[in-house]
């Protein structure tokens, strides 16, 4: 039989008669179990975000798991990369929509607004963060929390040491 693909939850899962692995965006294991089937690899999805979902400090944010796992599976483009990274690296992970795209080599903080705002909501879903979408900046409170005082956005911890894991920060 040949492979098939699906997506579920977040998680690329590719299988046939054989069995089931999950993949990342690039093509990488996203997990190094083989399961028996499809049906085995999203059992083991549900109960792995279960268990992820009780140890988060607010609905909206996740584990630095979670986060690694889903910049591993979502990946990062070269502008996004650079946005998130000088984001990680700035002073206390503080930054404005203009410097976040300056960062990133676009010409508009709406750009920063609106790139920011779809990897929140693209790691948002992959992990089943509860995000309240009737709040102004909604999907962006998945990677971090915007003051509306300096107009900075403020990077989550649990984000933090993610990038860092990752080698990104």
């Amino acid at each position: 039989m040949a492979r098939k693909f699906e997506t579920y939850n977040g998680y690329r899962i590719v299988y046939n008669d054989t069995g089931a692995r999950l993949l990342a965006d690039d093509g990488r294991l996203a997990n190094a179990e083989t399961f028996d089937d499809l049906d085995a690899a999203k059992t083991w999805i549900d109960s792995h975000l279960d268990e992820q979902r009780g140890n988060r400090r607010e609905p909206h944010i996740g584990t630095v798991e979670d986060y690694v796992a889903a910049i591993r599976n979502r990946g990062l483009n070269k502008n996004e990369t650079a946005m998130i990274a000088a984001h990680a690296r700035s002073e206390d992970y503080r930054m404005t929509a203009a410097e976040l795209a300056n960062a990133a080599g676009w010409k508009s903080a709406n750009t920063a607004n609106l790139r920011y705002g779809r990897v929140g909501k693209e790691v948002a879903e992959q992990l089943g963060l509860k995000i309240d979408e009737s709040q102004d900046h909604a999907f962006a409170r998945a990677l971090g929390n915007f003051d509306p005082k300096t107009s900075q956005w403020e990077l989550h911890p649990e984000l933090v040491e993610a990038l860092e894991q990752l080698e990104i920060a």
